[in-house]
């Protein structure tokens, strides 16, 4: 019997191989979209974890409704 020969693969390296093909194959706009997803995905994940920093988004986008935008008038 021989020798047994170990392997290593880099996984890391073969993940971006399928991504940059898989990104060649898409037009702009569906590459886009895909990033949104992602990041979507991601922000999805962050605040399941961490369910008051979501409350406190909320929280800030209703407020900021309620404000005047944009510089305060000028005092005579």
């Amino acid at each position: 019997m021989g020798r047994k020969v170990k392997v290593i693969v880099d996984v890391t390296e073969l993940g971006r191989r399928g991504g940059q093909a898989t990104a060649a194959n898409r037009t702009p706009e569906e590459r886009a979209a895909a990033a949104r997803a992602a990041i979507n995905a991601r922000w999805d994940a962050y605040y399941a974890a961490h369910p008051e920093k979501l409350k406190a988004k909320l929280e800030r986008e209703a407020k900021k409704g309620t404000r005047p935008r944009g510089r305060p008038p000028k005092k005579k």
